[in-house]
């Protein structure tokens, strides 16, 4: 993958003003992706036993990941990482889904993780969603539908939650069902918010790296598996409101389940939180995995 220009400092500098002029309670707190490229935990540190894999993307590009085995017939749940740090920190959450039946598999997007490189990083600097990433989901679920041999799942929060909608939304015989939390509209509206809209070339690069298909708006139609939303009340980044006005759209079932004490981050540390999931996934397993 060729390296991306960074965005000019000047214009950086110029969008700051101009947020911090319009006062602290602007716009959300929407922001870019914050790439890590080591891993602050490894499978070896929770006492897990996961296997190093690598698989293609949808478009051919090598993606790495961890393989977290259990029973062969157990269904997969498909962790899409954050939009900050690694795949490392989604092993508490792969944890929890283990210990509820499952196998997961996470991976890290291009651009993150030791694959990766501190100019690739660099490079992401105001980037706030990439088609790059939906491709490396569904790399991600053809990889666990063909090792998997049983139903396969979708989970994604943050940046996550776009990502594994997105992946989904590509093709119906990818995986059984979605699960996310809040949602973005379209990366637009990510950079209004977040006041880097102003910078020219940030609008720009977006236009080029996002897909129409793949935008959250565009995604929830194209949707053809049941969709969970968690819907966290004190969500800033992606409140429930913005979130809710997408649903009617959808042309499936569609569940939610409102959280009213939850933030946008560390809503799955909510008492029950990963029983609900586990059990919504659960639920479709009674119908024939992959169904065309």
């Amino acid at each position: 993958m060729a390296p991306r220009a960074p965005v000019p400092w000047r214009g950086a500098a110029l969008a700051l003003a101009l947020v911090s002029a319009a006062g602290p309670g602007a716009c959300p707190a929407a922001r870019a992706v914050e790439p890590a490229l080591r891993h602050a935990v490894t499978p070896a540190s929770l006492g897990l036993v996961a296997e190093d894999v690598s698989f293609p993307a949808a478009d051919s590009v090598a993606v790495t990941g961890w393989w977290l085995a259990g029973a062969d017939s157990a269904p997969v749940v498909v962790i899409a990482p954050r939009g900050t740090g690694t795949m490392g920190d989604m092993l508490a959450a792969a944890q929890q889904f283990m210990a509820r039946g499952f196998r997961v598999l996470t991976f890290d997007y291009r651009g993150f993780g030791p694959g990766a490189s501190a100019e690739a990083v660099d490079s992401l600097r105001y980037i706030v969603f990439d088609s790059e990433w939906v491709d490396d989901m569904v790399g991600a679920l053809r990889y666990a539908r063909a090792r998997g041999g049983s139903h396969v799942f979708a989970w994604g929060q943050d940046l996550g939650s776009a990502v594994a909608l997105a992946g989904a939304a590509r093709a119906r015989e990818l995986c059984d069902a979605v699960a996310v939390e809040g949602l973005f509209h379209s990366a637009q509206d990510v950079l209004n918010a977040n006041g880097t809209a102003v910078i020219q070339d940030v609008i720009v690069r977006h236009r080029r790296l996002v897909r129409g298909q793949d935008e959250p708006f565009s995604a929830v139609p194209r949707l053809r598996v049941p969709l969970l939303v968690v819907l966290a009340g004190k969500d800033v980044v992606t409140p429930p409101a913005m979130t809710r006005t997408m649903l009617p759209r959808a042309r499936v079932r569609v569940d939610t389940w409102d959280l009213p004490a939850a933030a946008h981050l560390g809503a799955e540390q909510t008492p029950g939180y990963f029983d609900h999931v586990s059990g919504w996934f659960k639920r479709w397993t009674a119908f024939p995995a992959g169904r065309p």
